[in-house]
């Protein structure tokens, strides 16, 4: 044996087991009486099998990679995509009747299709299974027929009819209906004889000896085909050449034989079972007529039809005199439904029989009962109280009916609790996503106007520490409180840009453990200056509240702005009510509509003040929404607490009331594991005392940034150039790849960011060290860049201390 060989042959068995497996599963599919089928998200076919293609007429290699556009009818394709998509954006299986010309026939598919999912459990396709359920909707048009054709007529003349009907339904040349006569049951009398679609008149005939006497008093029989060859015909039916055969007994309601309902047909007669049901259906018909006729006492026939078919009705049956409405007779499934039994069901009055709230009172039934005498008949959707006094709801049905000689009125009335809520669910899910497409798209709006307003806050700030440092404004008093209050309307600034950011999630805190209740004791110092004099802080916080994780600075934001709202509200006099305790239990949240659960920490501010109307409470959440006046609120508290709270996993509570106050909870998952440490607060970097030195890079799209960057630096000094493109740093790099101790490059710019520029320059300056700076620090990922070179990630608008220890770290001080 050669060397490798054996090794060769262990490597191509699990290759060849794997083209098994394919072909036995594609055997198996191709073999399927059901069509199978896939399609990607965009509708294109991945895999049919053999029966779909003799389906459409096409094989695979003409239907993979097409669309149902390319395939079939417009309108039939157009159906086809709703159903995928139904399917993709629910991320379920669903079933779908799907009509149309498959193979030269009109055809009906019970298609039920299922979502297929990737890794990341998104689902990327739609796979269908497609069986053929036309003979199944011919069984149910046909049987829809006949129940409208045996409720037709009434009579002597039903008979005809009901053999009308039958043979055409049926599509056969003779269909007769026939009695047993009761002097005589060995003759025959026949009712109704249809011959090619004409009646004939009313005969006898004798029963011995003929097919029809296999059928009375015994069952459904058929004979499909060689009629002639078994019974004996007349000179009628072998003139006509009659072939086949099917009969069905007519029995009374205590089973005894009344006559039959037959057929007759020149061709073989094939589905027996569908002809069986089509038959049974129009013999019940046929026996009830007959023994209607039959009794001596029509109206009393007539009651006992009534009351078995009320007695058996699924649905619950109410019949109410006309004039008072009082119920005088109910079926076994009212008293099932609604908990009583007969007799109390006819002592009940009917306002006891809604939930008491409006509209579903006893004035509202009594109403409803008024339109039926009016109209003759009405419906309505009815929320009814058992008799345990459960809730449930209920389409109702009322109908204006001659009973036993006196006038009612019929309720038809089914429970539909389940669907009700089914609704009620799609509804919320609806809402949801409403919602959240809504913060979506507001989130990205609000992100790109604080990117853009970054730049600009960058330079103006920056230039109005560089003029506060001048010597001229330590020397005129006024100048330097000019530049002080300059400064601080630009803090003000940053804070709502921030703001801004995390609604939008561009920026992300640092959570850590922290100690909820202690945190808001800790906060008071913060609050006690925002908080009017009028107005009064009361303390609820629970011992066991627990430990949230969550960055403490936006949890400090999160509780400044509901308590500046809450005072707000109360305007300058009330009681502000902050707390924290452990919450449990599901509830749905307040801004994003989702239902949730768990074990949260929730803290509560309350305030008692006028509450928050309806219509402007599912506002509340929106950026840069606010009922305040005109400068006193910028609309991005609460969206900013949205924000915070949805980024750390939370949901909130709202509860108000107008005149009764409001109370916004954040609720916040609990940490069992987290181990609680109290903060360190960081000292201030001072601002560098040492000159520095070397040649730095800026570049930046917003000439005024880069500007004053070059300004600052120089004060520093630093010999600092500007450039206001990627293209022409990478340039003017690459042509001096010494010229340059550092690059200093912002970000967010077009074409090219900050971060493919550093891959860039590592390719013809590798050593160059880059600081990046940003308004949205999310998503720089600098892991495929070495090391040393991104040396640091700064956030606009800069901080000048945190810049200049970083450029002394990398460049080092002047006399170094």
């Amino acid at each position: 044996m050669e060397p490798g060989a054996p090794q060769t042959h262990r490597d191509e068995d699990p290759i060849r087991a794997l083209r098994d497996s394919e072909s036995r599963l594609q055997q198996v599919l191709d073999n399927s009486s059901a069509a199978v089928f896939a399609k990607d998200r965009n509708g294109r076919y991945l895999f049919v099998n053999r029966e779909f293609e003799r389906l459409v007429g096409l094989d695979s290699e003409r239907l993979i990679g097409r669309t149902d556009r390319d395939i079939f009818p417009p309108d039939l394709a157009a159906g086809f995509r709703r159903n995928d998509m139904r399917v993709l954006l629910e991320g379920r299986a669903l079933e779908f009747e799907e009509s149309g010309t498959f193979a030269g026939e009109q055809r009906t598919y019970l298609s039920s299709k299922f979502p297929l999912f990737d890794s990341d459990n998104v689902p990327y396709a739609v796979c269908g299974v497609a069986t053929d359920i036309t003979r199944r909707k011919q069984i149910e048009s046909a049987l829809s027929s006949s129940a409208l054709a045996v409720s037709a007529e009434r009579g002597r003349e039903l008979f005809v009819g009901l053999s009308r009907y039958l043979a055409a339904i049926l599509d056969v040349d003779v269909a007769f209906i026939a009695e047993m006569r009761e002097d005589d049951p060995s003759t025959m009398h026949v009712l109704g004889f249809v011959n090619d679609g004409n009646p004939s008149e009313h005969f006898d005939y004798a029963l011995a000896d003929t097919a029809c006497e296999t059928v009375v008093g015994h069952g459904f029989r058929i004979y499909p085909a060689g009629l002639g060859d078994r019974f004996p015909l007349d000179d009628d039916f072998r003139e006509m050449g009659a072939e086949s055969y099917a009969g069905y007994p007519l029995n009374d309601t205590q089973g005894r034989p009344l006559g039959i309902i037959s057929i007759v047909a020149r061709r073989p007669l094939e589905q027996p079972e569908f002809i069986e049901s089509v038959m049974k259906i129009f013999a019940v018909r046929a026996a009830a007529e007959l023994e209607r006729l039959r009794s001596d006492q029509a109206l009393l026939a007539s009651q006992a039809s009534y009351r078995q078919i009320f007695e058996a009705s699924e649905d619950a049956i109410f019949v109410h005199d006309h004039e008072t409405g009082r119920i005088v007779d109910v079926n076994p499934k009212a008293c099932s439904t609604y908990g009583y039994s007969y007799d109390e069901m006819l002592q009940v009055p009917v306002d006891r029989l809604g939930s008491g709230e409006p509209p579903y009172t006893g004035a509202e039934a009594a109403a409803h009962l008024q339109r039926a005498r009016e109209l003759g008949s009405t419906g309505f959707l009815w929320h009814r109280r058992n008799k345990d006094g459960s809730l449930h709801w209920d389409e109702v049905f009322l109908k204006v009916a001659s009973i036993g000689g006196q006038p009612r009125i019929l309720a038809f009335t089914r429970d539909i609790t389940e669907r009700k809520l089914a609704e009620e669910r799609r509804s919320r899910l609806e809402a949801q996503l409403l919602q959240a497409k809504k913060m979506e798209a507001l989130g990205h709006l609000t992100g790109g106007i604080a990117h853009d307003f970054n730049n600009l806050l960058a330079s103006i700030m920056g230039y109005v520490v560089l003029a506060s440092e001048r010597p001229a404004s330590t020397e005129d008093e006024r100048l330097g409180g000019y530049l002080e209050k300059a400064l601080q309307s630009c803090t003000r600034a940053r804070d709502l840009i921030r703001q801004m950011l995390m609604f939008s999630r561009g920026q992300k805190g640092d959570p850590q453990p922290v100690d909820v209740g202690e945190r808001i004791r800790q906060s008071l110092g913060m609050l006690h200056p925002t908080i009017a004099p009028g107005i009064s802080v009361a303390l609820e916080i629970e011992s066991d509240a627990g430990i949230a994780r969550i960055d403490p600075v936006q949890l400090d934001q999160v509780l400044m702005n509901l308590c500046v709202n809450a005072c707000d509200a109360m305007r300058d006099n009330g009681v502000l009510r902050i707390g924290a305790r452990r919450h449990t239990g599901r509830r749905e949240c307040g801004s994003c509509r989702q239902e949730m659960g768990g074990d949260y920490v929730e803290l509560f501010v309350q305030d008692d003040g006028p509450g928050i109307p309806p219509d402007v409470l599912d506002r509340i959440f929106e950026p840069f929404f606010s009922t305040k006046p005109t400068g006193k609120g910028t609309g991005m508290g609460l969206a900013t607490v949205h924000g915070i709270v949805h980024e750390h996993g939370g949901h909130l509570l709202v509860e108000s009331q107008p005149g009764m106050g409001t109370r916004i909870g954040v609720l916040l998952p609990r940490c069992e594991e987290c181990a609680y440490e109290q903060d360190a607060t960081l000292a201030a970097i001072p601002p560098p005392v040492q000159m520095l030195r070397g040649r730095v890079l800026v570049v930046d799209d917003e000439r005024s940034v880069g500007e004053f960057l070059c300004e600052l630096l120089s004060t520093w000094g630093l010999q600092a150039d500007f450039v206001d493109s990627p293209q022409q740093a990478l340039g003017r790099m690459c042509a001096s790849p010494d010229g340059y101790h550092l690059v200093i490059t912002d970000h967010s710019m077009p074409v090219m960011t900050g971060l493919q520029l550093a891959t860039k320059l590592n390719e013809c300056v590798p050593r160059i060290p880059v600081l990046l700076y940003t308004g949205l620090a999310d998503g720089v990922e600098t892991q495929a860049l070495p090391a040393n070179m991104v040396r640091e990630v700064l956030h606009k608008p800069i901080d000048h201390a945190r810049l200049a220890k970083v450029l002394g770290e990398v460049l080092g001080p002047a006399d170094g």
